[in-house]
């Protein structure tokens, strides 16, 4: 019987300190870089690509612009492996278009996604750096700040 209760006070415990939101670093997810989201089934989320228009500090445009990102969720289920692509926006973007010859699609700095069985909040508060005028920076050198909630 102690046995018993000692099984699920450890298993009471470990539950009760499970919280709903992924603590992701102050200094956000670099280019590049893959979190892990879920330990079980395996989750992980990689700040996979962004283009940026967004107006330059200090210069007057004409359209405030966006930034728009590409992150890659990879798990594995009883299927196999699965990886699915969450495109995510900061800024003006109401039409986003890859080029000419696709047609556009309407993504959001929020995106709600179920995915390997999971259900998922994702929050998109910012690109860093933010556009300079005379500014040499590389992809690498870029992150995102983002809130992963699980729902």
């Amino acid at each position: 019987m102690k046995k018993f209760l000692l099984t699920i006070a450890a298993l009471w415990s470990i539950f009760s300190c499970q919280n709903s939101s992924i603590d992701k670093k102050d200094e956000g997810i670099r280019y590049k870089e893959t979190v892990v989201i879920n330990d079980v089934p395996r989750a992980t989320l990689t700040f996979f690509d962004f283009s940026d228009s967004r107006c330059p500090e200090g210069v007057q445009c004409v359209w405030a612009g966006y930034a728009s990102m590409d992150l890659v969720l990879s798990g594995v289920t009883t299927e196999g492996g699965i990886n699915e692509h969450v495109k995510m926006c900061l800024g003006d973007c109401r039409l986003v278009r890859k080029d000419s010859t696709q047609a556009g699609y309407i993504m959001a700095d929020t995106v709600d996604k179920s995915f390997a069985g999971q259900q998922y909040r994702f929050i998109l508060s910012s690109l860093k750096p933010g556009p300079k005028v005379d500014s040499t920076l590389k992809k690498e050198d870029y992150r995102i700040m983002l809130k992963i909630e699980k729902k």
